[in-house]
């Protein structure tokens, strides 16, 4: 008897989670009553004959955050879920989080560090305004180019700055010179000294990464880099971090380069309390494991397809 409930209830549960048969439908077929199919439900998986596993995607990306953390011994990471693995897409969805983070930590007195880019750009625009006192944001590396291409650089500090209730601090120069001499009679000018030094002073950080590839802005701005210097970069260069180039060990690949190059040392970013890498994409996946691995980004905002990625990586 016991086995003939048991058979019975195994073929109503196939009947209703393989077949997707309504109960009453069960009901007419094998001559029972409806609720007679709901107890045998019921019994299927009080007996363990079904076996129901629910799939939360925000628990997966919580665990998926997690393994990140313990990774790159990181303090936080945010995970967007973007419908398509585009560069558009991902720029809105990362864009939106990092707006949503950095609302949450923003604090009177706090000093913001901006970098540029498109993502920070989508960051800016999404950044709702919060009522705290004496915060600064300040530009991190220049932002003047010499194309035609938008780096965002002025809209993200006047976006940021005017959500926090502050003037936005610039830094009028090109992240790049021609060479080194006339960047250090510019660093020198008293102006562009303050700012410097207050974007060294900044304990919060909000950045980008970028490839070293022919995908880079930098290689379109307008700067003077030569052939033998984007073939180093191609073959050596993980990424850029503030338009730094580093290996896959985080070090410095070109030095004559990074020496041209004005705005925050990428030794300074460990110093700073929140150093926050908003990036994602196929494109930047070598570039964000180089800068976590090296210790320079201590908060990752980045997209569910970038994620799994990076847990995969060595």
């Amino acid at each position: 008897m016991e086995q003939d409930k048991d058979r019975l209830s195994i073929n109503v549960a196939k009947l209703y989670y393989e077949s997707d048969m309504s109960q009453q439908k069960i009901a007419n077929e094998l001559g029972i009553s409806r609720p007679s199919v709901s107890r045998l439900l019921q019994y299927a998986k009080e007996h363990g004959f079904v076996q129901i596993r629910i799939i939360d995607p925000t628990e997966r990306g919580l665990s998926l955050a997690d393994e990140l953390c313990k990774k790159y011994n990181l303090k936080t990471v945010r995970i967007a879920n973007v419908p398509l693995n585009k560069n558009d897409e991902i720029k809105k969805a990362i864009g939106l989080k990092a707006a949503e983070y950095l609302y949450e930590i923003v604090k009177d007195n706090d000093i913001i560090g901006m970098g540029w880019g498109s993502s920070l750009y989508q960051m800016a625009l999404h950044l709702k305004s919060k009522p705290v006192k004496k915060v600064q944001v300040v530009q991190l590396k220049g932002g003047i180019s010499y194309s035609k291409l938008n780096t965002y650089a002025h809209e993200i500090i006047t976006l940021v700055a005017k959500a926090f209730s502050t003037t936005g601090i610039f830094l009028p120069i090109p992240v790049m010179f021609d060479n080194t001499e006339v960047k250090r009679l510019v660093e020198q000018d008293k102006y562009v000294k303050n700012i410097l030094d207050m974007g060294r002073r900044a304990n919060i950080a909000v950045v980008t990464v970028g490839p070293a590839s022919d995908e880079s802005i930098l290689f379109h701005l307008g700067y003077y880099i030569n052939e033998n210097d984007r073939e180093l970069l191609s073959q050596k260069a993980a990424g850029d971090l503030c338009s730094r180039f580093y290996d896959d060990n985080g070090k410095i690949v070109d030095e004559e380069l990074n020496n041209r190059t004005a705005g925050i040392q990428l030794d300074e970013f460990q110093k700073k309390e929140t150093r926050i890498l908003v990036a994602g994409s196929k494109e930047k996946l070598r570039a964000i494991h180089a800068a976590l691995k090296a210790g320079y980004m201590n908060v990752l905002i980045t997209d569910q397809y970038t994620a799994l990625a990076l847990k995969e990586m060595n």
